[in-house]
């Protein structure tokens, strides 16, 4: 069967049905934690990964969008989990703000769609929205005491996000490939670059 021959809503239902599974998916492998999959407890930014995927030959609303949604899902997922400081940073910032980027970069041809790329953008990219998100801990701190003992409050927190920045952006690096590679070509295949750039 020969998909470009598909009615175009039946494009369409497949273009829903890939972007709605492979958000599940990372939804589901965000707190797995195989072999392979992680370094001292910290696992890849699954839906980072697909935040960039996902913002690669589409428009800025696209990617603006996707950032958006998935930030409000991993909110969702992660609150209360997040609670740890008496805080609850938003991933919406995040990760709207790696969609936006992947875009920019994209069209100004600093980022292509190769694997190589794809994976070194991944990695760099990961490590601004988890500073993002780090950051934002920083701020509801500083705004809850006063600066002194936010700045020390400030020492701490880095301490602890450094090494996970660090860990989840190579993670996330290595692993985009398999999570990219696939879907890129599906997109291109039912013509899902056309439907919705």
């Amino acid at each position: 069967m020969n998909i470009t021959n598909l009615h175009p809503l039946a494009r369409t239902g497949l273009v829903v049905l890939t972007v709605v599974g492979s958000v599940g998916l990372c939804l589901i492998l965000s707190p797995t934690r195989w072999p392979g999959m992680e370094i001292l407890g910290v696992g890849p930014s699954w839906l980072v990964m697909w935040t960039i995927a996902w913002s690669l030959q589409r428009s800025l609303w696209h990617a603006a969008t996707a950032g958006v949604v998935l930030g409000l899902i991993q909110d969702a997922m992660t609150f209360p989990a997040a609670t740890t400081l008496g805080t609850m940073p938003t991933h919406v910032l995040s990760l709207t703000t790696v969609g936006v980027l992947t875009f920019w970069l994209y069209k100004r041809r600093y980022l292509d769609d190769t694997i190589l790329s794809v994976s070194i953008g991944t990695f760099l990219l990961t490590l601004v929205s988890e500073t993002i998100t780090g950051l934002q801990y920083f701020i509801e701190v500083a705004i809850e005491q006063s600066l002194e003992t936010s700045i020390d409050s400030f020492g701490y927190i880095w301490a602890n996000q450094s090494s996970v920045i660090l860990i989840s952006a190579i993670l996330s690096g290595l692993w985009m490939p398999i999570l990219y590679y696939p879907l890129h070509l599906w997109w291109q295949r039912i013509g899902a670059n056309n439907k919705l750039t």
